[in-house]
């Protein structure tokens, strides 16, 4: 009985995980008025541990380079770690965030200072999460 359970356990968050990449954040979002960034969140859940790991991407979308500031990630406590400050024209830059298996939105926030001398403020994303992560 603790066999199929274990296994039925392992189905549902392999299941669960690939409707959370299915539902949360496949499409980008557009973060300010006129497209300068998109942000992307995604949501997998480490069973090894029952915690929830987000990927965060930031597309820089003009032809000029950026620094990002101000970086938040709610919810407080929960680094962003591995996020470039730095994103060149056309490129792709991400990070990860951890959440405790409980926690149901994730968001990250920050303002890009361009290379041309224009500052962009409050990008941000969230991504919400439908499911319970357990650990395995």
């Amino acid at each position: 009985m603790n066999r199929v359970s274990s296994y039925v356990r392992r189905a549902v968050a392999g299941l669960a995980a690939t409707l959370v990449l299915l539902g949360l954040g496949l499409a980008p979002a557009q973060a300010s008025s006129g497209l300068t960034a998109d942000i992307r969140g995604t949501c997998v859940c480490d069973s090894t541990v029952g915690e929830w790991v987000v990927t965060w991407e930031v597309t820089n979308h003009r032809d000029v380079a950026g620094t990002l500031g101000n970086v938040r990630a709610y919810p407080a406590g929960r680094a962003l770690v591995g996020l470039p400050n730095r994103v060149e024209p056309g490129q792709t830059i991400q990070g990860t965030q951890r959440l405790q298996s409980w926690e149901y939105t994730g968001s990250i926030a920050f303002d890009i200072n361009w290379d041309d001398g224009t500052v962009t403020y409050g990008h941000s994303w969230p991504v919400y999460i439908k499911i319970t992560c357990h650990k395995a």
